[in-house]
């Protein structure tokens, strides 16, 4: 702010003295003309010059300092001379239309010019001016933008208070009381929708929960006796499982974050690929990478339910190749070379409620998630975390 007020002034100030210089010239250049016009009514050089000027009849009655700066051959015309020590002029030529000498008026203004005599030797006085009118400035703007910008500090402050209904300022706009009621109003709307879903997923996980242990109680004890089916009892095992992970991961929707959950991700990594075995196709391989221990701040529970959906995605759209899990720190990948994920765009619905989840387990958690397809077929995922 101070910085633009003085380059204004500034630029003010160069204005108004240049328009000072290009006045004065123009007035003096006015006067020398009306006199020349009065000369000119008569033939011989009339009395009663005013001060400082000098009317002359032909070149060589000039001065001889303006005889040396002036041609013979001007044409009609005011002109500004300075001479070398005689003086600053203003002239006025006006030829003579019958073939005589030319009439010269000129004007010796040094006595009237003080302009730059006054500008250097009062330039403190001009800089002090400039100090003051700045700091003037600088004050009337912070005034103005305290009486701007305090209306607004007020709802702020108000907004984040935790006691909606206190008394209002008397000294507050109204308009501002209303804007943060009705801004309370729609945050107190939205918390009560989330706290709704929330309660909605807890429900409908603990509902799922119950048939879904039994089911998980009937498939160990099936384990336990060869079945007579090994391709349906591995159908309804897989089924189950992935039962089971959707409802842990709609259960964890509905949960807050807990500080201080961790897991190790390269051994769930590899519980998760040996439980979605199974599903994977004779000629896919399948490997799984790790740079280390990698830890990830979040449950092993969570991590199950992330990568399980994940991994059990890989190997059911892959029917040849191989499936590759890479796990670095900050980074948890997946790639494929199957053909279902890398055909379609990653923002439709056809990904299924299972990758619907892990987005919004990610997005709960504070991750990203990427899906990208791989040429000349496949898909990338990536988890990334801090």
């Amino acid at each position: 702010m101070l910085l633009s007020s003085a380059l204004a002034l500034a630029l003010m100030g160069g204005f108004f003295t240049l328009f000072s210089y290009d006045l004065e010239d123009t007035i003096f250049n006015r006067l020398v003309a009306a006199e020349a016009e009065r000369q000119l009514e008569g033939r011989a050089v009339a009395p009663g010059l005013p001060a400082g000027m000098s009317a002359h009849r032909g070149h060589a009655a000039l001065p001889p300092a303006l005889a040396r700066k002036l041609s013979p051959s001007l044409a009609r015309g005011e002109y500004e001379v300075a001479t070398d020590g005689a003086g600053h002029f203003h002239v006025a030529v006006r030829p003579d239309a019958r073939g005589g000498e030319p009439l010269y008026v000129a004007f010796r203004v040094d006595t009237f010019t003080s302009t730059t005599g006054q500008l250097g030797r009062n330039a403190w006085l001009l800089l002090v001016s400039a100090a003051l009118a700045l700091f003037a400035a600088a004050g009337i703007a912070v005034v103005v933008a305290r009486r701007v910008s305090r209306p607004l500090e007020q709802l702020a402050a108000a907004l984040g208070e935790d006691a909606p209904g206190e008394a209002e300022d008397p000294g507050a706009v109204r308009e501002l009381g209303t804007l943060r009621a009705a801004l309370r109003e729609r945050d107190a709307r939205i918390q009560r929708l989330l706290e709704s879903e929330r309660q909605f997923n807890r429900d409908v996980s603990h509902e799922l929960r119950t048939p879904l242990a039994v089911a998980q109680g009937a498939v160990e004890l099936l384990e336990r006796a060869p079945p007579q089916d090994a391709a349906a009892f591995g159908r309804l095992r897989s089924a189950v499982l992935q039962m089971g992970l959707l409802t842990e991961g709609i259960l964890w929707l509905a949960r807050a974050p807990r500080p201080g959950e961790h897991c190790e991700l390269g051994a769930v990594s590899r519980e998760v690929v040996a439980l979605y075995d199974g599903l994977r196709q004779p000629a896919v391989s399948v490997v799984v990478e790790a740079e280390g221990p990698v830890e990830a701040p979040v449950s092993a529970a969570v991590a199950r339910v992330l990568l399980g959906n994940l991994v059990k995605n890989a190997f059911g759209y892959t029917r040849a190749g191989s499936v590759q899990v890479h796990v670095a720190p900050g980074l948890w990948r997946i790639s494929d070379s199957g053909e279902g994920l890398g055909k379609v765009a990653p923002e439709h619905a056809g990904f299924g409620v299972g990758l619907s989840l892990v987005q919004r387990l990610a997005q709960r958690l504070g991750w990203s998630v990427t899906f990208t397809p791989l040429q000349p077929q496949g898909t990338r995922v990536e988890l990334r975390w801090t």
